[in-house]
């Protein structure tokens, strides 16, 4: 019988490698062999449902989903929803407005939204986001980050900016994203949000030195673990979570064994359980392979 009943996993670091969109061959059998073992998996992403990826889309030994950086739990096979967390609509605006009020540099951010149905991402984001990456000499792409991930299967649009999309919007909101150009502009619109008394408590999550995730105060990928176990019945020190950077720092206030990357930052080899190989050298599969498998 396996030490485990629960696999949960990132993506972008952790099974994805260079962020690319497949699950590399050692893994993806470790996960099928784990799954014929009686393990449940479930994916942990900071993205929504439909961007996933296709090795993700259909497959028969993937069982649950905790996508938007655990703002919504669903089941991968049935699409049922068994956790949904949202913030207020009018919560959302005003933390827009807050990284507005900071000034010029920092407003200059793209920002991402994601709502039950949205996935969006802004035109200010592409030039941001690629900045280093192909940038022709006048600051301008050769190619638009939402066409990149159409192209790949994702389900997103383009959404002319944050502001106009918020007041589109008819529903509310899983998670806000914003990327700003410097650590500083970053930090300052952190302290900001946090500072801010009409926003109340908001959980905060840097997945990247400039790039900033917001959900509703206690909305993360470890909560939502412990809501998935919850609805199963699996104890939680019977469940084992894969992270390897800033929004899967949670994973360590749940009672699971959370195994950090060998590529993963410094601040989530602290709070680690164990530590396994990097992405690129299998790192989760040869953790299975010894821990469930063997």
């Amino acid at each position: 019988m396996p030490r485990y009943d629960l696999v949960a996993f990132d993506l972008d670091g952790t099974v994805y490698v260079n962020h690319a969109r497949h699950i590399r061959p050692r893994v993806l059998r470790a996960f099928e062999a784990a799954y014929e073992a009686g393990v449940t998996l479930a994916v942990a992403s900071g993205r929504p449902q439909g961007m996933l990826g296709r090795d993700l889309t259909g497959v028969p030994w993937l069982d649950w989903s905790i996508t938007v950086n655990g703002a919504c739990v669903s089941n991968a096979k049935t699409g049922e929803i068994a956790s949904a967390r949202t913030m207020p609509l009018d919560q959302a605006r005003d933390i827009v407005a807050c990284v507005r009020s900071l000034g010029s540099g920092v407003a200059q951010g793209g920002w991402s939204l994601f709502a039950p149905g949205v996935a969006g991402f802004d035109r200010e984001l592409n030039r941001v986001k690629f900045r280093d990456r192909g940038a022709r000499d006048d600051g301008s792409t050769n190619f638009s980050f939402v066409e990149n991930a159409l192209a790949s299967g994702q389900e997103v649009e383009e959404i002319p900016t944050i502001d106009a999309a918020l007041a589109d919007l008819d529903t509310d909101v899983f998670k806000l994203g914003i990327m700003l150009d410097t650590v500083e502009e970053t930090d300052a619109a952190m302290d900001a949000l946090r500072a801010s008394s009409a926003l109340g408590d908001l959980e905060l999550a840097l997945t990247g030195p400039t790039e900033l995730e917001i959900t509703q105060a206690g909305v993360n990928k470890g909560s939502a673990l412990s809501i998935l176990c919850e609805k199963l019945g699996v104890s939680e020190s019977r469940a084992v979570a894969f992270g390897d950077s800033g929004n899967d720092a949670t994973f360590a206030e749940s009672a699971c064994t959370f195994v950090a990357m060998g590529n993963a930052t410094p601040e989530i080899k602290a709070v680690a359980d164990e530590e396994c190989p990097a992405d690129a050298d299998d790192g989760v599969a040869v953790w299975i392979e010894e821990n469930i498998l063997a």
